[in-house]
């Protein structure tokens, strides 16, 4: 795995350096095998957009945005790879691709000790009834099955 320097000034320099990309479909698999490689269960569908982070051609983020038939974006598996976490790459990769695909409303569910990291990416803490019903749905059936989720939406 690749590793960034921990200093401040090295990881700002080496993040500059990083492309950001959405993936074609085609591609998926390879997304699919950086998730495996992170522990991770999951394949990338057909109709998620899929985006990345890459640094030299190697993956270091990525996360699915499954649309909605309201139209809106759940953001789902946000992942940065083990050895490059709390150096700031899952915020700079989330800033790029949110000014991506704004002006579109985006949700989440996220794990409560990730609360602040949303917050201050300007997500605020909703209800199922400030949600789309689409979304408000999943709450409930997260919450039937005792997840204790934050439901979390993004807005430009």
């Amino acid at each position: 795995m690749l590793q960034l320097d921990k200093q401040t000034t090295n990881l700002a320099i080496s993040l500059e350096a990083c492309r950001f990309d959405a993936m074609e479909p085609g591609k998926f698999p390879l997304v699919d095998r950086f998730y495996s490689s992170c522990k991770y269960k999951v394949k990338c569908g057909r109709l998620g957009r899929v985006y990345r982070l890459s640094h030299e051609g190697q993956i270091i983020a990525a996360a699915r945005l499954i649309p909605h038939s309201s139209g809106e974006l759940l953001l789902r598996n946000l992942c940065v790879a083990p050895d490059l976490r709390r150096m700031g790459v899952a915020g700079h990769f989330m800033r790029l691709m949110l000014a991506t695909i704004a002006p579109l409303e985006c949700y989440c569910f996220a794990l409560p000790h990730l609360r602040d990291f949303y917050l201050s990416l300007g997500f605020k803490l909703l209800t199922p009834e400030q949600v789309p019903t689409e979304t408000a749905v999943l709450a409930h059936r997260y919450r039937e099955r005792n997840r204790d989720w934050l439901l979390m939406g993004w807005r430009r």
